[in-house]
């Protein structure tokens, strides 16, 4: 295991190993991790260097930031190939996901004990981002329900837009839809 937390992120070596360290408490292999494509079988990584240095820019600037913040946090995902991104939105072999998650931008997390729209809140105040969205937020089913997805772009790539949204069931519709602020299922 090799500590490459101090390599500039832009200087992060494609061929870095799967336990080296992208920061203090994560390493690479927390970037690409997926139990659901290990059960599917689809391989989880990285085709070019800028998907792997967005995702430590991510790392570094998002879930570190968090952990550091709360002493915890669980990663749901962060970087998902597209093979893994056509899969879980059941797409043809041609598509090609837009996702900030194809390209190492976001990441999807829960803090235990703290519920899911006071991290989308916390996040929202504290760190620098592209976008905020509490997805699937529902108190009745207890106070981590659904996960917050956060994302992130390097300055250099182009200004954040600082979107605040929520991913909520309409029940109307009984689909789920985004809508602006942060808020919760009713």
């Amino acid at each position: 295991m090799a500590d490459l937390s101090n390599v500039p992120w832009e200087q992060f070596p494609f061929e870095a190993k799967p336990e080296d360290l992208v920061s203090r408490d994560f390493n690479v292999l927390t970037l690409t991790k997926s139990e659901i494509a290990a059960r599917r079988g689809l391989k989880n990584a990285f085709s070019t260097p800028e998907e792997l240095r967005f995702a430590v820019y991510t790392c570094r600037n998002l879930m570190q930031a968090i952990k550091d913040a709360h002493g915890q946090g669980q990663i749901n995902s962060v970087f998902r190939s597209q093979a893994l991104e056509r899969m879980l939105k059941k797409k043809p072999a041609n598509w090609i996901s837009k996702s900030q998650h194809s390209l190492g931008q976001a990441c999807d997390i829960e803090v235990p004990g703290m519920t899911t729209l006071a991290l989308a809140e916390w996040v929202a105040q504290n760190l620098a981002f592209d976008q905020v969205i509490c997805e699937c937020y529902n108190p009745a089913e207890g106070p981590n329900s659904g996960w917050v997805h956060v994302s992130v772009v390097p300055p250099a790539v182009r200004p954040n837009r600082k979107e605040i949204l929520s991913y909520v069931l309409n029940p109307n519709t009984d689909d789920f839809e985004y809508v602006p602020g942060l808020v919760a299922s009713r």
